[in-house]
């Protein structure tokens, strides 16, 4: 059995490892043994056949421009095969543009995104640049990096974790009271930096599970490659929480 991963724009939209999250939702498939077939589509590429799952990165704020014109010309092929059940995970600017708009602070208009989710962002405000913990939609603890200066209206979105502590006094980029991120139907997005599945392999295991049931695939028994690397991000949180004095 084969999954296909699409990384959309990686020459423009791969800060801080964000990409990294296509790697582990591959990796963690070929430990399971599924064959898995990942490639890039870049600006002014054509998208080629519909994949089970794409993963788009983040930017910064002077990426808003080309990634947007990138996006217009693919986003009702994207809708279309978000509709037919490809998964979507996006991080940073890519998951901003997969909601409803993005925008810079006093520059009119604001860019169409791709309209996964709800979401407007304007690309402003208060920056948090902090280590965050808190738990995940699950009740799974959850640990990351936040570097990240947007206000975001979530227009009923529902957040993909709580943060705890509040990540910064201030900061605007929340999706709820405390939330971060958005869970919408076959869509995981986040503000968090860096590859941030490998710190939290419950929400990529959410992903796959997902996508393999969309093939009438069950979720395989964890091996001793996921054991070992999920008890290596157990400890990287635990770490996290310790430095922000949290149990």
């Amino acid at each position: 059995m084969s999954l296909s991963i699409v990384r959309l724009l990686p020459d423009i939209l791969g800060l801080n490892g964000s990409l990294g999250n296509a790697e582990v939702l591959e990796t963690r498939l070929r430990w399971w043994g599924f064959d898995t077939e990942a490639r890039d589509c870049r600006s002014g590429d054509a998208l080629g056949e519909q994949p089970d799952i794409v993963v788009i990165g983040h930017g910064t704020s002077s990426m808003l421009t080309p990634a947007a014109d990138a996006l217009d010309g693919w986003s009702a092929t994207l809708r279309e095969w978000h509709e037919q059940g490809t998964h979507f995970v996006g991080a940073g600017l890519g998951g901003d543009l997969l909601g409803h708009s993005v925008g810079l602070d006093n520059v009119t208009p604001a860019r169409q995104g791709v309209g996964l989710t709800p979401v407007n962002t304007t690309l402003r405000g208060v920056r948090a640049s902090l280590e965050i913990s808190g738990m995940d939609f699950q009740g799974r603890n959850i640990a990351g990096y936040l570097n990240d200066a947007a206000m975001r209206t979530p227009n009923g979105a529902d957040p993909l974790m709580t943060f705890l502590p509040v990540a910064k006094e201030g900061w605007e980029g929340n999706t709820g009271e405390n939330g971060e991120g958005v869970r919408g139907d076959n869509v995981w997005v986040t503000a968090i930096s860096g590859p941030f599945l490998a710190l939290n392999p419950g929400i990529a295991d959410d992903i796959l599970r997902s996508a393999l049931e969309r093939i009438d695939q069950s979720m395989p028994a964890s091996t001793s490659d996921h054991d070992r690397v999920d008890e290596s991000a157990e400890r990287a949180r635990t770490w996290i929480r310790s430095r922000l004095h949290l149990r």
